[in-house]
C-alpha cells in the first residue's frame, strides 16, 4: 500500500508552549497538537519526554507509526551551534547547551534538523515564493533572514562568539543594525519628536545601566536597531511623539485608553488611530517607516557585496507588521529614492492562514529528507 511522505513539524514556542504539525508536504498539513507550556517543568528529560509522546499521539491518530516519518523540523527560538545544540535559547533556559535535534533523533530513529524560528518563517515564505528573498518578523525585537533561491539560509547566526560584529545583517538585523544617534535626532526632529525623550523612555523600561542606550559592541554613539523597530519600539515611539499631549485620547474608548501602557496590545490602537489621521499616530508610523528605511540602507549596502539583489520581496510578519499600512508608505518611498526597488508586503504565510513556524519547519523537514535521500 502506497502511503503519503509524513513529516513532523515543531514549533517549539516560548509563550504557551510546543506546537506539533503533521505534514504530507509543506503546505499540506493534516494534524496538529500542542503540548502546553504549563505541562512540562523546566527540565529537559520532562520537555523530551512530554514532547515525544505528543508526537506519537498525533501519528497514531493518523493510523501512522513515528518510524514511517520522513524527517522532523523543529523551528525554535533562540542562537545554534554546528551540532543544533542551543547556544542561547531565548526566554527558555532550560534548553541551553542541549541538543534538543540529536536527542528527538536518537530517541525515534528519524533524521531531524532544528533552525532558528525567524529562519523558519522565511523557508515558509520561500515554499510559496520560491524566489530568493528578505523575511523580517516583528514583535519584542525584529528577527530577519536572507533566503535564497534555492531555499537556503544565507549567513546564519550558528556558533556565535559573542561578539556583535560577526552577526550577519541579514539575520540578526533588530539586534546587530546599528542606528546612528545624529541621525535618529535629526529625523524625530523633522517629525516633531525628541530622540532625547525616545531614549528616556527606553532607558527607564529597560532599566539601562549608565542611564545611556548603547549600540551593537557597547557603542554610545548608537543603539539597536529594534529599540525602535520592533512591536515594543513603535509603542515607545507613539509616547516619545505624543509627550505630554492627550488630546488623541478623545479618540479610545475607556479600555482603549487603559491598555495604551501595554504594548501587546497598544499597538492595534496606535493603527486605529492612525487610521483615523489622528496627528501623533500618523507621526509615528511616518517616523517607524522611515527609521526602518535607513536601517534596510544599512543592510542592503553590506549585502549587496554578497549578491543580494535590489528587487527581491521583503515579507513581513508579526503582529506590528499588521500596521505596513500605516507605516509601509514612507518606509517605501524612502527606500525608492535610494534606488531600492524591494517592495514591502505582508507574510504570504499570514495571507493564507498558515502558521509560518510550523509550516517552515516541515519544510526543513522535508530538505532533510532530500538531502539523506541524496547522500544514499
Amino acid at each position: 500500500m502506497n502511503l503519503d511522505p509524513m513529516y513532523v513539524a515543531v514549533d517549539v514556542g516560548a509563550g504557551l508552549g510546543a506546537k506539533i504539525g503533521l505534514f504530507t508536504g509543506p503546505l499540506t498539513q493534516v494534524g496538529e497538537s500542542v503540548l502546553p507550556r504549563e505541562e512540562f517543568a523546566d527540565d529537559f528529560d520532562d520537555f523530551v519526554a512530554r514532547l515525544l509522546e505528543k508526537i506519537k499521539q498525533l501519528v497514531r491518530q493518523h493510523g501512522r507509526r513515528i518510524n514511517e516519518a520522513r524527517a522532523i523540523g523543529i523551528a525554535s527560538p533562540g542562537l545554534f551551534r554546528s551540532d543544533g545544540s542551543y547556544l542561547l535559547a531565548a526566554n527558555l533556559p532550560f534548553l541551553n547547551d542541549r541538543n534538543l535535534c540529536a536527542r528527538l533523533a536518537a530517541e525515534t530513529g528519524v533524521p531531524t534538523m532544528i533552525e532558528n524560528d525567524a529562519n523558519a518563517g522565511g523557508l515558509a515564505e520561500w515554499s510559496i515564493l520560491r524566489t530568493d528573498l528578505l523575511y523580517w518578523v516583528f514583535g519584542g525585537g525584529w528577527g530577519g533572514v536572507w533566503i535564497d533561491k534555492d531555499g537556503a539560509v544565507k549567513f546564519p547566526a550558528l556558533d556565535w562568539n559573542g561578539d556583535d560584529r560577526t552577526l550577519h545583517y541579514t539575520n540578526e538585523p533588530g539586534y546587530a543594525i546599528p542606528l546612528d544617534k545624529l541621525m535618529l535626532k535629526t529625523l524625530f526632529y523633522q517629525y516633531g519628536a525628541s530622540f532625547d525623550r525616545f531614549e528616556q523612555l527606553a532607558v527607564e523600561e529597560l532599566n539601562v545601566p549608565g542611564g545611556k542606550l548603547t549600540g551593537p559592541g557597547g557603542d554610545p554613539n548608537t543603539v539597536r536597531a529594534e529599540v525602535i523597530l520592533s512591536g515594543l519600539g513603535r509603542c515607545r515611539l507613539f509616547r516619545a511623539v505624543v509627550g505630554d499631549d492627550d488630546f488623541y485620547t478623545r479618540f479610545l474608548d475607556i479600555r482603549e485608553k487603559r491598555q495604551m501602557t501595554d504594548p501587546s496590545v497598544a499597538g492595534k490602537h496606535i493603527s486605529k488611530l492612525s487610521n483615523m489621521r489622528v496627528e501623533p499616530a500618523v507621526n509615528t508610523d511616518r517616523l517607524f517607516g522611515r527609521i526602518l528605511a535607513e536601517a534596510t540602507l544599512i543592510m542592503f549596502r553590506l549585502a549587496r557585496k554578497e549578491g543580494l539583489r535590489e528587487g527581491l520581496p521583503i515579507c513581513l510578519g508579526g503582529k506590528p507588521s499588521y500596521a505596513l499600512p500605516y507605516f509601509g508608505p514612507s518606509a517605501q518611498s524612502r527606500l525608492g529614492a535610494a534606488g531600492i526597488m524591494s517592495y514591502l508586503r505582508p507574510s504570504v504565510i499570514d495571507e493564507r492562514g498558515f502558521n509560518a513556524n510550523l509550516v517552515g519547519a516541515a519544510v526543513l523537514a522535508e530538505q532533510t529528507a532530500h538531502k539523506r535521500l541524496a547522500a544514499t
